[in-house]
């Protein structure tokens, strides 16, 4: 197995979990911190949306991204992040101000905030907002890439 279909392995996996499980957020959504914080499954849904939105992103950036700049012959692969997203921003795979505000949103979600429940409700409900259009543009991804690298 190659660097690109290493990635997209487990791209793949960690896109299924986390398709499945916003399913179930929104077959049974939770109405407040408070039902998230006490209901057992609440709390590990919530948990593995954040899991695997998190794990989603790791696995896109860490590999994904280094492999597709790599399948797709382009020079430098060994630039800094930004350069890189900036052309996968270019060549369409992916939006660099999402990508931004995804990684902004992983910082906020690394802080606990136990006085603003507010402010943690919200930075859920972003999570899930985010957990969708990462799965968005993951399908995107997969789908340009395959037919570009198969042509």
């Amino acid at each position: 197995m190659n660097k690109l279909e290493q990635a997209l392995w487990e791209a793949e996996r960690h896109a299924s979990a986390l398709t499945d499980t916003l399913a179930e957020w929104k077959a049974s959504p939770p109405q407040s911190l408070q039902q998230v914080e006490t209901d057992r499954g609440t709390r590990r849904m919530a948990d593995q949306l954040l899991f695997r939105f998190l794990e989603l992103q790791d696995a896109l950036g860490e590999r994904l991204v280094p492999a597709t700049l790599a399948a797709l012959l382009e020079p430098d692969v060994d630039r800094p992040m930004l350069d890189k997203l900036n052309r996968l921003d270019r060549l369409g795979y992916l939006r660099l101000d999402d990508w931004l505000g995804w990684r902004d949103l992983r910082n906020r979600l690394s802080h606990e905030y136990p006085e603003q429940p507010e402010l943690r409700w919200a930075t859920l409900k972003a999570a899930v907002l985010a957990a969708e259009d990462m799965l968005r543009t993951y399908t995107h991804w997969r789908v340009r890439l395959t037919r570009q690298t198969a042509a």
